[in-house]
């Protein structure tokens, strides 16, 4: 019997934007994290608008030397962001179509997205890590599976491929898993659990939302050492 071939993994930069947008467009719809990004917005509209997102964000991603990553011909793939860059760099929020994305996004969701989240997740990062390793580490700033290429070992090929940089440069790997199957999927590839997040909490329910007095979406910060 023949042995299963390994997936092959490659590493691009723009080029790759616009398949990963489509391929995490289809992924996220009903993640909760993104809609609690996006729940000011008609449902009718999210669709799009989570499109629009994506491409400004995976955009500003590869501006600022993030690496777009696939396993066989994109059945999954993602966004990492190399150690000592930051995808928060206002210098090119313009170039990536974010401030564009303004009009079609909405404030709210940029905010949510730029600000509120990254403040939510600061503390646990900064109690975790050290004051170097904050500066320094690999982070997953989104990866996913294809829906119809499940439990075929993309994703973990995707995160063994990661593994296999940061023990190269000596650096940590950090993520936020934003549901409980994928917090399993980080746990069984070696990540531990730094802490508990909760965005829009009394705003929005476990779903991302809008409810009265709602628990909010739990996220789980993760690490990874070489």
């Amino acid at each position: 019997m023949a042995s299963k071939q390994e997936p092959k993994v490659t590493v691009g930069g723009k080029e790759h934007v616009n398949d990963v947008v489509q391929v995490m467009a289809s992924i996220f719809q009903e993640d909760p994290v993104y809609t609690w990004l996006l729940y000011h917005i008609p449902l009718p509209e999210r669709p799009a608008t989570l499109v629009n997102l994506l491409q400004g964000f995976i955009t500003q991603g590869t501006l600022n030397h993030g690496i777009c990553i696939e396993a066989d011909n994109f059945g999954a793939c993602g966004l990492f962001m190399p150690p000592g860059t930051n995808i928060a760099n206002p210098w090119t929020l313009l170039q990536a179509g974010l401030i564009g994305g303004l009009f079609t996004v909405g404030p709210r969701a940029f905010w949510r997205g730029m600000f509120d989240y990254t403040n939510a997740v600061e503390p646990v990062l900064e109690k975790a890590l050290t004051v170097e390793e904050q500066h320094n580490h690999w982070y997953v700033f989104i990866m996913g599976t294809a829906a119809n290429r499940r439990r075929e070992g993309l994703a973990g090929a995707l995160l063994q491929h990661l593994q296999g940089l940061a023990r190269g440069d000596g650096r940590l790997i950090w993520l936020e898993a934003t549901t409980l199957e994928s917090r399993e999927l980080y746990l069984k590839y070696g990540f531990t659990v730094a802490g508990e997040v909760v965005l829009g909490k009394g705003k929005v329910g476990s779903d991302g939302l809008p409810t009265n007095d709602g628990p909010g979406v739990t996220i789980w910060s993760m690490f990874w050492r070489p």
